[in-house]
């Protein structure tokens, strides 16, 4: 895996497009994991003070700028792995969390340190159907092998996903993944 977005092109992700031009018509009503990807792979941008995002529970998805930008995971395109788990799956998970990115309060805090990077309209989305594999678990596999590779965890991402080690989550996803 080498986590480019030609590997994610490869492995059957789709959509490729910017949250800026995102509509909620470009999302399918299934269950998935999704990818938010940028060209700016070498020095931590300089974070907003304050994140273009949406408040949730009534409370700002501003931290620290230098928590923030200590975060930055350097040569590293994914900035986050998200999951939709829902019965509406993309349209209803992946366009809140779209939406949380316009300053809408859209119940998405996952993934909010993409909204203090400038210019977070420009970056890229992508998303895949799960199938028969349950969103969580993919999600949580793909973290696994991500911080096996770069030995921590996205950018944007606050949690581990340490359900699975690294071999679980090969063999789960044996069978997903286009080995290429």
């Amino acid at each position: 895996m080498d986590w480019t977005r030609e590997w994610f092109e490869r492995q059957r992700f789709e959509g490729w497009k910017t949250f800026g031009e995102l509509t909620r018509d470009d999302l399918p009503k299934t269950r998935g994991v999704y990818v938010v990807l940028t060209e700016l792979t070498n020095a931590a941008p300089e974070v907003l003070s304050e994140s273009v995002g949406g408040f949730h529970k009534h409370k700002p998805l501003t931290d620290d700028p230098a928590k923030v930008t200590a975060n930055w995971q350097h040569a590293a395109e994914v900035l986050y792995i998200g999951m939709a788990g829902s019965e509406q799956g993309f349209h209803d998970r992946l366009w809140a969390y779209s939406q949380q990115g316009r300053g809408f309060r859209a119940g998405h805090r996952g993934g909010r340190y993409v909204w203090q990077l400038p210019k977070s309209e420009q970056l890229t989305v992508a998303w895949r159907a799960t199938g028969n594999l349950d969103a969580h678990d993919v999600e949580d596999a793909l973290l696994a092998i991500y911080i096996e590779r770069w030995g921590d965890r996205p950018f944007a991402n606050l949690r581990d996903g340490h359900r699975f080690t690294p071999n679980e989550a090969r063999e789960l996803l044996d069978g997903w993944l286009i080995t290429r």
